[in-house]
């Protein structure tokens, strides 16, 4: 099987999750179990999903020096991950997420802040000399960086996908650039309010394919061929955290796999990511075969 070269830029967090019975009410301390410990983030989560299915994916995101700089390195060697630091020997403050997920729904909370500006210590240039990318996918942080990577990958005819979690201004910029956008319900462009709206919004914007995840509904999309839509599993739902960058991942890993051919890598990624759910955490289905 030929292995891919998976290029993923944008956010890395630090995600901490714990697992309770129930959510608590207000001003009560609950004990549980130690929780889990990883790296997050839409960018980070797709490139393990995609490394998961073809042994390396590479991710160019921000970690820095700071306390968890080598926790990450370290999570990252494991998962298969060939990590361009955009931040590399600077210091810089970890993005953390704080995940409080319900054993019985598998419903979350989630506490976390926007990351630091930053300068990046590579170029787009030199990144994609590098790692000469089959495919890139980009998470919309670290805005600058991510544009001038649409660019570059538009010029060279890599295929550009976008993966769209809430709206941010440089969607406006990078949308217009990409080849594929898959996004969740609570993506909305200023203006737009309703599904029908949104893929008219792709359309007119050059983006002939894109579809709109909807966690445990189905998945709408519209290509060439059409509108239509993929069933999602939802049998055995433990815990769907990262689920949607899951589902980014491992498109990007079917799309080149079925040669572009976009619904069926798009109904195979959502096997990957229902899979996905029937495990705690994001990493613990890394462990069995699908």
């Amino acid at each position: 099987m030929k292995q891919f070269r998976g290029l993923f830029a944008g956010l890395t967090t630090i995600d901490i999750q714990y697992f309770v019975d129930v959510f608590p009410s207000s001003n009560k301390k609950v004990k549980t179990a130690p929780p889990k410990i990883t790296s997050g983030g839409p960018a980070t989560n797709a490139a393990i999903a995609f490394s998961y299915l073809n042994s390396e994916a590479f991710l160019a995101t921000a970690v820095g020096s700071n306390s968890f700089s080598e926790f990450v390195k370290t999570d990252f060697n494991s998962a298969g991950i060939r990590h361009f630091d955009l931040t590399k020997n600077q210091q810089k403050n970890p993005v953390i997420a704080s995940v409080i997920t319900a054993k019985s729904t598998g419903d979350r909370n989630i506490f976390t802040h926007h990351p630091e500006k930053i300068i990046p210590s590579i170029t787009p240039e030199n990144l994609f000399t590098n790692v000469k990318p089959d495919i890139l996918l980009l998470d919309g942080f670290y805005p600058d960086f991510n544009i001038e990577c649409a660019k570059l990958a538009k010029q060279r005819n890599i295929p550009v996908v976008i993966d769209g979690g809430s709206w941010k201004p440089q969607y406006s910029e990078l949308i217009p650039l990409s080849d594929v956008v898959i996004c969740s319900s609570d993506f909305y462009p200023p203006g737009i309010f309703s599904i029908d709206e949104l893929f008219l919004y792709f359309k007119n914007a050059g983006v002939q394919k894109s579809a709109v995840s909807r966690g445990g509904k189905s998945i709408l999309y519209t290509a060439e061929t059409g509108r239509g839509e993929v069933e999602v599993n939802t049998a055995e739902v433990v815990d769907t955290l990262g689920a949607g960058d899951i589902l980014h991942g491992a498109f990007c890993y079917y799309y080149l796999e079925y040669k572009f051919n976009f619904v069926k890598a798009l109904e195979s990624a959502s096997e990957v990511a229902s899979f996905s759910c029937r495990f705690h955490g994001t990493r613990e289905w890394l462990n069995f075969k699908l």
